[in-house]
């Protein structure tokens, strides 16, 4: 994602709140140090959701195969 695509922002202090950000689909765009001395991350989401990887089965592969 470019800096520019970013529709929505929020921060977050702790690693587990940054992991469950990743698993919903948040990209990480920074991670700052905050004014206690720990670390911040930030994290962007465009309004185009991530499109999910196509997943096709070996066997309807080799079935579109036999057509070509």
């Amino acid at each position: 994602m470019q800096l520019h695509e970013v529709e929505e922002v929020k921060s977050v202090s702790t690693t587990s709140a940054a992991n469950q950000s990743l698993a919903e689909g948040w990209t990480l765009i920074a991670v700052v140090s905050d004014s206690g001395g720990g670390a911040r991350y930030v994290f962007g989401k465009s309004e185009q959701a991530p499109k999910a990887p196509m997943s096709i089965s070996a066997a309807a592969l080799a079935k579109a195969n036999e057509r070509l």
